[in-house]
C-alpha cells in the first residue's frame, strides 16, 4: 500500500480564527457596503460567529476602593444598573457582599457564582465562571 500525503489546512496549534482576521473582515464588509445595507449587520455577526463571541453590547463597569467610617476599606463595582459593594462585616471577620440592581429587568438578567456554584440563575452556557 503507498503512503498518502496529510496537507493540513491549519497548522496545530494556530488559532482558527483570530481577532485581527475578524477585524480586518468587518473592515472590509465596512468600508464596501453601500447605504442602506441591509444585509451588512447579518455579515458582521457571520465574522463574530467564527471567532466565538457573542454578538452583545459590552456593558460598562467601574471599580473604585474606599474606607468605610471606621477605616476599612470598601470596594465598590459599578456596572451600569448592578451595583456590588464588599466589605467586611461589621459584625465579625467575614466578608460581606451586597449587590443592587436598579429593577426587575436587571435582577433578570444577573448571574451570581460562588465557588463555580450558581447561587441566582443558570450557570453561563460556556462553562466559564468570569
Amino acid at each position: 500500500m503507498s503512503e498518502s500525503t496529510i496537507t493540513r489546512l491549519r497548522p496545530r496549534g494556530q488559532a482558527g480564527y483570530t481577532d485581527t482576521s475578524a477585524l480586518n473582515d468587518i473592515h472590509a464588509l465596512l468600508t464596501t457596503a453601500g447605504d442602506g445595507d441591509q444585509h451588512l449587520l447579518a455579515d458582521v455577526a457571520a465574522v463574530l460567529v467564527r471567532t466565538g463571541r457573542p454578538m452583545v453590547r459590552g456593558r460598562d463597569i467601574e471599580a473604585r476602593v474606599t474606607d468605610s467610617l471606621i477605616g476599612w476599606p470598601v470596594a465598590h463595582v459599578d456596572a451600569e444598573d448592578t451595583t456590588v459593594t464588599v466589605r467586611q462585616d461589621p459584625a465579625g471577620s467575614g466578608l460581606l457582599i451586597e449587590i443592587t440592581t436598579t429593577g426587575p429587568a436587571e435582577r433578570d438578567q444577573l448571574i451570581v457564582i460562588l465557588d463555580g456554584r450558581c447561587l441566582h440563575h443558570a450557570c453561563p452556557t460556556s462553562g466559564h465562571t468570569a
